[in-house]
């Protein structure tokens, strides 16, 4: 890498003075790239310049996201078959109907003799369901179908936090893309110029081949970044499911609000209010004391089950008995001397015990996700707006007079290369830690379960209904 730099170096001022004109930038700087001010923010690489460049709104993307994931529409067909089950878990037992004819009768000789002659018995029973079965059950199928709803919430939680990530990650990483086009097309010139003198014996040809490599190295790092760009479109083109986006040939520029970027803080942020949101908010947490409930109520179901049910109705026999017409009642009902449920009562109350504990590792879980989370963000931001407003522009401006310097030969080609190098590494990592910032934030989001840093725009009433869920 600081052969890279090096070279690049020489590449864009060195052996521009020696061999060609001066390239001059609209700061009036010779050579000087300085990607905060650059034209090809948007701009880009060879593969872009064939695809066609469609502008894309995070509000915009997560409109989308809420309205054509498969996941999220999977995940909400999921609760209305839950829904269903709370419908089918408070419908009565159908009755039951029994009918007994006589094949042959004997007095009259006759096959299925449906007259007075023959004999018929029809009886009907209703099971009637004890211990309150009915609304046990329903309880149990409603805490199912909150469970698959906090399933939904947490789903959207990642689902957006993801996209989010992914915004950034393009956003700033065709920034860093954009300062290796300047960068190459400097080199670019320099490496024909150099070949040019080369031919005249002006320069080594050691000094071409450092260049030539040099130019492969820059390409190979910008191609390997392109590849990430593009391996991110991908997923963004899955979380969306737009028509319009799911080209190859479309190229989604992501359109990030800056102002909130900027100003955005972790400063305000308290260990002890996160923790009490992410209590209130985390749909994970949620569908945790959901499954504890759940459990709870299946015991009651499964004490209920222990209590046989009735099965009663009329009975009518006709022929069969010492009366020619003969009405009666049946009950039928099972005597729990053996079974009496005993097993799922057990299994209920190990399965409560196993949610509880399910429950505190959760909670532990839950701390130090908000705490490492808080702790990353503000380390990130600190950084950031630490050097922002200085560290890259104080090298921009020094650049020139590192140039002057050079050209005056004030300072040996080393320390020339070596400046630059230290430059274009503090311009890509500088981007990196924006991106590397914003995710951050994002991360406190996620831990906490709802939206603490998050930018102003109207949300969709899809997006608000999620919020109720802790996954804005």
């Amino acid at each position: 890498m600081n052969k890279k730099i090096l070279t690049f170096l020489i590449l864009v001022w060195a052996t521009n003075q020696t061999v060609s004109q001066p390239d001059t930038t609209p700061g009036g700087a010779p050579g000087v790239v300085d990607p905060l001010y650059s034209d090809a923010k948007i701009a880009a690489a060879s593969g872009d310049q064939e695809r066609t460049q469609v502008r894309l709104e995070l509000a915009k993307a997560e409109e989308l996201l809420w309205k054509n994931n498969l996941l999220l529409l999977a995940s909400k067909f999921n609760i209305d078959a839950r829904k269903a089950g709370i419908e089918q878990a408070g419908l009565y037992a159908n009755p039951n109907i029994f009918v007994d004819q006589s094949i042959f009768a004997e007095p009259t000789q006759r096959y299925f003799d449906f007259t007075r002659s023959g004999q018929t018995v029809v009886q009907i029973q209703q099971v009637f369901l004890l211990g309150g079965k009915i609304d046990k059950r329903v309880r149990v199928a409603e805490l199912s179908a909150k469970m698959s709803e906090q399933e939904f919430y947490d789903l959207a939680r990642a689902l957006i936090t993801k996209l989010r990530r992914t915004f950034y990650f393009i956003h700033y990483y065709r920034d860093a893309i954009a300062f290796y086009d300047k960068s190459l097309i400097a080199l670019e010139k320099t490496v024909n110029s150099a070949e040019l003198a080369y031919k005249r014996r002006a320069v080594l040809q050691s000094e071409v081949l450092r260049l030539k490599a040099l130019l492969f190295f820059l390409r190979k790092e910008r191609e390997d970044l392109r590849i990430k760009v593009l391996e991110k479109e991908a997923d963004l083109r899955v979380l969306l499911n737009e028509d319009s986006y799911k080209s190859q040939s479309v190229a989604i520029v992501p359109v990030l609000d800056l102002d909130f970027v900027e100003k955005a803080t972790i400063e305000g942020l308290k260990l002890d209010n996160m923790l009490a949101k992410a209590r209130e908010y985390r749909p994970d947490l949620k569908k945790a004391v959901q499954a504890l409930r759940y459990e709870e109520a299946n015991l009651e179901l499964q004490h209920a089950n222990a209590i046989p049910d009735l099965a009663f109705g009329p009975m009518y026999n006709r022929g069969g008995t010492a009366f020619q017409n003969y009405w009666g009642i049946t009950a039928q009902l099972n005597i729990p001397i053996f079974d009496r449920n005993q097993g799922n009562i057990k299994a209920a109350e190990k399965s409560i015990q196993v949610r509880k504990q399910e429950l505190k590792n959760l909670i532990l879980e839950v701390e130090n996700d908000v705490s490492v989370a808080l702790a990353t963000a503000k380390a990130k931001d600190d950084l950031y707006k630490k050097f922002r407003n200085t560290y890259t522009s104080d090298y921009a401006n020094l650049a020139e007079d590192m140039i002057l310097s050079y050209e005056k030969r004030y300072i040996s080609i080393l320390e020339f290369a070596d400046f630059f190098e230290t430059y274009r590494s503090s311009i890509v990592e500088m981007l990196r830690l924006q991106t590397d910032r914003m995710e951050a934030i994002e991360g406190v989001n996620y831990s906490v379960g709802t939206g603490l840093i998050v930018p102003s725009y109207k949300s969709s009433g899809e997006t608000g209904g999620a919020n109720e869920g802790g996954s804005k």
